[in-house]
């Protein structure tokens, strides 16, 4: 008799699985699919919702509507490999239509991002150095308008590149480029107020090895590096 494999083994196989194998796995009735689907693209949904609601309850409602119409829809879904750009374009609109509730408290950027230095082997002056910098980066990312700080957070936040990105926000490559660049742009007047960090923008955002989602990794840069 075959043993069944167990979760951790189950967990891992689902971790080389693509999200098309995973939608069509789970569009055969094993749930166990679309779970893994939800635990790969939860937090990446929560920090889209956040940074444009401010308001935590409205993000993780929008990632509980957001799979709930990913399930319904499951039948038609036809990923090419990701299934972040349609559930990404889901989440957005659940947003903008989201009624602000009154007497909220709006919620900064920062606290989407995990800092996960649980396993980090570098001293605590450094750890609090890099914690610092990461609040001067998000702090400056919130004061984005909405188009550029949607764009900021889908590209380096959520690691989502330009075509994909495209197809979220409805509109041309070049223009999502456009934003990019005006918000970088913006981002180095916001952090020209802390030379003594000498924070470059593209430095403060650097994709996690082997994570399907990013989160925030900030390095001091010089900013008169050639």
């Amino acid at each position: 008799m075959a043993k069944r494999p167990t979760a951790r083994a189950q967990a891992s196989a689902d971790e080389v699985r693509t999200d098309k194998q995973l939608v069509y796995a789970a569009r055969d009735g094993d749930m166990r699919s679309f779970d893994a689907l939800f635990y790969r693209h939860r937090d990446g949904i929560f920090r889209l919702g956040l940074a444009i609601t401010k308001d935590p309850s409205a993000a993780e409602q929008i990632v509980v509507d957001t799979f709930a119409r990913a399930h319904r829809a499951l039948a038609r879904l036809e990923p090419e490999d990701s299934l972040r750009p349609w559930l990404y374009r889901v989440a957005v609109n659940l947003s903008y239509n989201r009624a602000p509730r009154k007497g909220v408290v709006l919620s900064p950027l920062e606290d989407a991002i995990d800092e996960a230095v649980s396993n980090d082997e570098r001293s605590p002056a450094k750890l609090a150095e890099l914690a610092e910098l990461r609040r001067v980066v998000l702090q400056a990312v919130d004061l984005l308008g909405p188009k550029h700080r949607l764009v900021v957070v889908l590209h380096y936040l959520n690691g989502l590149n330009l075509g994909e990105i495209a197809e979220v926000v409805d509109c041309p490559i070049g223009t999502v480029k456009s934003r990019l660049h005006y918000a970088l742009r913006r981002l180095r007047t916001h952090l020209s107020a802390h030379p003594e960090l000498g924070l470059e923008p593209r430095a403060a955002f650097a994709a996690t090895p082997g994570q399907r989602t990013s989160r925030l990794v900030v390095e001091p840069v010089r900013l008169d590096r050639p």
